[in-house]
């Protein structure tokens, strides 16, 4: 059976009309792609059906507590490789604001509520990438309204200094930081947000809501995937010839830092950081590195490469850049998790296959 099914197919099995199907997409309900040759877009056969079965269910308003359902979302959505936050365009919203602007729209915060105080020094003593985990974990322990659903965008906003501060390391005040935190707000239902919205399906509080999102964040293919990509920058501007350096690097036939799920072509993430690095730094080894790959390998750079660049350039440690796509992504997950606290729970079920 073939994953991929046209627009009149997929308007079908829905029952629905084009341009109906159309808005599923412009919600982030549903994706589509388009190939060449093709007069029509393509849609997840997978997506469809579950969709349809949600819809099944939803007409028996006394079976939807459990039951399978879509999730719509407007936090972000990904049109024709651009990225949008809450509809802004991601291009033009990073030329007109910062991180905290940015945050602010996204979560729909209008103020901050200060957490409550934890020992630094028990997450100094642990490593870069685990501390804003350990902070988040801390202040959950010590919030006596840790479970409290309400106010959810003025208590991140809240949160996200006492973030910072875990890393002492790294300057978040520099415009290369706020600008690659502010691209990794959110990116769709990526592995962190769907935990994230997951846990919130359960109505569990916000701060263990971004525990659970932190949890899929780090592993090698999602949040860590920009220390692989570091390393291979490093080698490359320490003097390793290209193909060496790639020989090395490739993992289960994938060059780290390079294409993307989601985007055909060029990641809007990774343009818009290179770009300024570009800029303010025209003599960057390290953007010149990149290219010199970029060429090698024939795909464009993503954000895990675009971060490789701005941590190498600034002297951080390799694992930072994990650590600014959890501080990034704290704020995309919390908004999905508040959108999940409206929702009725989630419930998947599961396909027999044997």
């Amino acid at each position: 059976m073939d994953q991929w099914i046209t627009t009149s197919e997929a308007a079908a099995r829905l029952g629905v009309k084009r341009g109906t199907l159309y808005s599923y997409v412009s919600r982030g309900v549903l994706s589509s792609r388009r190939m060449p040759g093709q007069s029509e877009s393509l849609f997840d056969r997978t997506q469809i059906d579950s969709l349809a079965a949600a819809k099944h269910d939803g007409r028996r308003a006394g079976d939807r507590l459990l039951r399978f359902r879509a999730v719509a979302s407007g936090v972000s959505a990904i049109r024709d490789d651009r990225l949008y936050l809450r509809g802004r365009d991601l291009a033009e919203l990073c030329a007109e604001t910062d991180f905290a602007g940015a945050a602010k729209l996204v979560l729909g915060a209008s103020s901050a509520v200060t957490p409550p105080d934890v020992d630094g020094s028990v997450v100094s003593g642990v490593p870069v990438e685990r501390r804003i985990p350990l902070t988040v974990a801390l202040i959950a322990a010590a919030d006596p309204l840790r479970a409290d659903l309400s106010d959810i965008g003025d208590r991140v906003v809240g949160l996200l200094p006492r973030l910072a501060a875990s890393v002492p390391e790294i300057d978040f005040t520099h415009p290369w930081i706020d600008l690659l935190a502010t691209v990794l707000i959110d990116n769709g239902l990526a592995a962190s947000t769907t935990a994230a919205r997951v846990a919130a399906s359960a109505r569990a509080g916000v701060f263990d809501a971004l525990l659970a999102g932190y949890a899929a964040l780090s592993g090698p293919l999602h949040g860590g995937a920009p220390a692989t990509a570091r390393v291979l920058l490093d080698v490359v501007v320490g003097g390793t010839a290209v193909d060496r350096a790639l020989a090395d690097a490739v993992v289960g036939g994938r060059v780290p830092g390079f294409g993307h799920v989601i985007y055909t072509g060029v990641d809007p993430r990774a343009r818009i950081v290179l770009d300024r690095v570009r800029a303010d730094r025209p003599d960057s080894q390290a953007v010149a590195a990149a290219e010199s790959i970029a060429r090698r390998v024939g795909r464009p750079m993503n954000i895990d490469f675009a971060g490789a660049v701005v941590t190498h350039e600034l002297g951080l440690p390799v694992r930072s850049g994990e650590v600014l796509f959890q501080y990034g992504r704290t704020v995309g997950m919390a908004a999905h998790a508040a959108e999940e606290y409206g929702e009725a729970p989630l419930r998947w079920r599961g396909s027999r296959t044997g």
